[in-house]
């Protein structure tokens, strides 16, 4: 009964250890990397093309492809690549 106390405060004790250690604030990593640039180059986008998309399951594919009918993971991220607004909006979401 003893012994098991004592195992049991020990391993509470080093687990909230850890924890606190692994939140600690640690200055070293938070210097600024010289080796990345402030801005991304611009470059032209291209017209036209196609996307091929591979995903492996275990389950058939149903091939739903409207947001709101759609019941499974599978079909979202499939129908992900060409689902675009119908209307276009500026920064402040005005049509």
């Amino acid at each position: 009964m003893k012994k098991s106390k004592l195992i049991g405060m020990l391993t509470l004790v080093s687990g909230v250890a850890l924890t606190l250690a692994a939140c600690g604030n640690s200055n070293q990593n938070q210097t600024a990397n010289p080796h990345f640039k402030e801005s991304v180059p611009k470059k032209a986008t291209k017209n036209g093309g196609h996307v091929s998309v591979a995903i492996e399951v275990d389950t058939p594919f149903t091939g739903v492809f409207n947001d709101e009918l759609s019941t499974n993971a599978t079909d979202t991220e499939v129908s992900q690549y060409g689902d675009e607004s119908l209307f276009a909006t500026d920064d402040v979401y005005n049509y």
